[in-house]
């Protein structure tokens, strides 16, 4: 299949190459840093002089930008024009409801529908396969590009038919990712303070009750104090203030408390998201 792809970050770097893998024919622009793009180059990718240009002939329009900002920065008059008509916009960027149901109705009012499709799993998740698509919009739409979909993703989970409930489950779920790894550091941080071992703290949690996702992928490296970049602690933020801002009035201790965590571990922004651990609250005297 022909595709378009714009976004080549972390995340949607091993997601385009996975489709190369696949056996289609992807086509990117180049934005600000060639490199990524020269990078999809020598894997069989093709570089278009202009967004335009790489969307001539585009079956499946692929798209995983930072946040609200660049999604509706990329969805402008000449990207909507070059659209061709009946093509089929992926939208992945983990951004607010308004940001996609917008960019929803900017691609209907060109004739091509839009499936809100953020993904989880992280740059692992993304690079294996295994990830997860949280998916809204038109089940049609989505039943078309499923086989499609199915080369990137290991689960794809259909959550509804209006764009923008993709982007609010995916918010939620990271909102819920967020408080587990912080009660993960603070649980070692108790138990280092009490001269707990690690592996014996690590083999007992993780054969026990308090066992998660968070558990075992956090603890590793807040042990080894190994924060090498995954899914950053400023994209954390950015995902948690999305997800609280759905609030709408309600009182959310959890998730104010972790937004606040996040929030005092700005020095840490370009870390992995686990290094929210190192936060420390002054302690009661």
């Amino acid at each position: 299949m022909q595709i378009a792809f714009f976004g080549l970050g972390n995340m949607g770097f091993p997601i385009a190459a996975n489709l190369l893998k696949a056996g289609h024919s992807v086509t990117t622009a180049v934005h600000r840093d060639p490199s990524s793009a020269l990078r999809l180059q020598e894997l069989g990718g093709s570089i278009a002089a202009s967004p335009a240009e790489a969307l001539r002939g585009a079956e499946l329009v692929f798209t995983i930008v930072p946040n609200d900002n660049a999604l509706l920065g990329l969805f402008n008059e000449a990207f909507l024009s070059a659209l061709p008509a009946g093509s089929v916009v992926v939208e992945m960027t983990s951004a607010s409801a308004a940001a996609a149901e917008k960019a929803a109705a900017l691609c209907a009012a060109h004739g091509v529908s839009l499936l809100d499709a953020p993904v989880s799993g992280g740059v692992k998740g993304a690079a294996s396969g295994t990830m997860s698509m949280l998916c809204a919009g038109d089940r049609a739409i989505f039943d078309r590009v499923a086989p499609v979909l199915g080369d990137i993703a290991g689960k794809l989970c259909y959550v509804g038919e209006k764009p923008g409930q993709g982007k609010i489950i995916k918010s939620l779920n990271n909102l819920l990712s967020a408080i587990n790894k912080t009660a993960v550091g603070e649980a070692w941080r108790m138990a280092e303070a009490h001269g707990v071992d690690p592996d014996a703290f690590f083999d007992a949690v993780s054969a026990s009750s308090g066992d998660s996702a968070a558990l075992r992928a956090s603890f590793p490296k807040i042990r080894s104090g190994d924060y090498a970049p995954g899914f950053t602690v400023a994209l954390m933020r950015k995902d948690l203030e999305l997800a609280m801002s759905l609030a709408d009035g309600m009182t959310l201790p959890l998730g104010e408390a972790v937004l606040d965590y996040y929030r005092r571990a700005r020095e840490f922004d370009s870390e992995d998201s686990t290094a929210v651990a190192k936060v420390r609250y002054p302690d009661r005297t």
